[in-house]
């Protein structure tokens, strides 16, 4: 008789997850609309699911607020970091990574190269933001090089989610944090090891691609990149100095400070390089800590890449996080997600197979709930208390999400990702994607170093 009322439970939250499916499709894929109403259509479904299954009005509130304050760290993250870097682009730390990176293209390394200026930029200010500037400037580069473009698309999303998985001040890893309650640098020191070694090999790919493209329009290439020097080095003061906010970060990382006195630090050090290196007054530093810095530097491309920051900025992931967050609280507090997974970890039994499971579960929610966010969010909350029950660090499942939510997004051809990719570089994620070595690889060697890792 237990047996048989367990089933039926099964069914009631189903009905939630469904009704999300639906709805997130429905709006984002074939409305382009924002997942943010969705979401709270979602939430509205978890909450009737669970009054059906016996809660109280009380119970679900309570449990909407618990899953949101645990992202309320990574809130506060978000904003600084959107402070940081219109102040770092302020003080001409952004700038002088772009500078110095695009001084490392060649026509003969051009793949190599372009993928790691991406890392570079993207570890700065996104995916989007590089894929939509320098992403762009390198499928140009690339089609006067006779390159084809979805070779050189897979190769600038391998680049940009590289950067964005290993950066602190990246949305994804951040919401990461707040998802499995880990410091977002210990989650980046974690994520290193399978994401340098995922690097080599996607390097490795693009350097045998790119000995095809070794001839021709290397004068175009050389003219392309010179213009946009010029432009960088004509709107900012460019020496190795503007890097000392960035190595202050690094040092940072590697000394194990916490996020949030780290944040300061660097957008301290950035302020001061803006007032009296950049010659930027004070009232425009605040602005631009609020509203982002805006360049005029006449140059398109540039003034694109390098219009960006501000607290403001942050505020359209915020609202996402916040509804995603109270999303899963719900559904985590009234049980629905312990009733729709006890069956499936049952069947569990190592460690590795845990990885994998939570690896494909967030490849399955990039499919059906067409948005990253979700895509690490819900898994993240749907396997904590397992991790929790099998003494798993929590950095080990925030690095199957990173290598299984974060990554994997652009492939999928109606998620959010997937869409902007192909809006912004005019390559369909069916053509770049099998070229987009990284956000194959990286999720395989997660996977494998799950099952070889030994047991702490």
């Amino acid at each position: 008789m237990d047996a048989e009322k367990n089933k039926m439970q099964v069914y009631k939250p189903l009905i939630t997850v469904i009704f999300m499916v639906i709805m997130m499709f429905t709006a984002m894929v074939y409305y382009q609309a924002d997942p943010q109403i969705p979401l709270m259509f979602g939430c509205l479904a978890a909450g009737l699911v669970a009054v059906w299954m016996g809660f109280s009005w009380e119970k679900i509130l309570e449990g909407a607020l618990k899953g949101i304050s645990q992202s309320l760290e990574a809130i506060l993250i978000l904003l600084l970091i959107g402070v940081l870097v219109g102040v770092w682009i302020a003080c001409g730390t952004v700038p002088a990574m772009i500078y110095y990176g695009l001084k490392m293209i060649s026509a003969r390394y051009f793949l190599p190269a372009a993928m790691t200026i991406c890392v570079i930029v993207a570890f700065a200010i996104g995916s989007w933001g590089t894929i939509g500037t320098v992403g762009l400037a390198f499928m140009g580069m690339g089609a006067a090089l006779h390159i084809s473009a979805p070779v050189v698309a897979g190769c600038i999303v391998s680049g940009s989610y590289m950067g964005e998985v290993i950066s602190p001040l990246s949305d994804a890893t951040n919401l990461t944090a707040a998802v499995v309650g880990e410091n977002v640098f210990q989650i980046v020191r974690r994520m290193a090891k399978p994401a340098v070694i995922a690097f080599c090999i996607t390097m490795a790919c693009y350097f045998v691609i790119g000995r095809q493209y070794t001839g021709g329009a290397e004068t175009q290439l050389d003219s392309d990149i010179g213009s946009l020097l010029d432009s960088i080095k004509g709107q900012f003061s460019i020496s190795l100095l503007e890097l000392l906010p960035m190595a202050l970060m690094a040092a940072c990382i590697l000394l194990k400070f916490p996020a949030i006195p780290s944040m300061f630090a660097g957008i301290l050090c950035g302020l001061f390089e803006a007032l009296f290196l950049q010659q930027i007054d004070i009232e425009e530093v605040l602005n631009v800590s609020y509203n982002g810095f805006l360049c005029q530097s006449g140059n398109p491309l540039v003034d694109d890449l390098l219009s960006a920051g501000g607290m403001n900025e942050m505020l359209y992931s915020i609202s996402i996080i916040v509804i995603a967050m109270g999303f899963g609280g719900i559904m985590q507090h009234t049980k629905q997600i312990e009733t729709l997974l006890t069956p499936l970890i049952n069947r569990i039994k190592s460690k590795g197979s845990l990885g994998l499971v939570t690896v494909l579960s967030c490849v399955c929610m990039n499919v059906i709930l067409p948005d990253q966010y979700l895509g690490i969010s819900l898994p993240g909350q749907m396997y904590e208390k397992t991790y929790a029950d099998r003494n798993i660090d929590r950095s080990d499942l925030a690095v199957t999400l990173l290598g299984g939510g974060a990554v994997t997004s652009p492939l999928i051809p109606w998620n959010t990702c997937g869409i902007y990719v192909m809006t912004i570089l005019s390559v369909p994620a069916v053509s770049y994607g099998p070229f987009a070595f990284y956000s194959i690889i990286l999720p395989l060697t997660v996977v494998l170093l799950g099952y070889i890792k030994k047991r702490r």
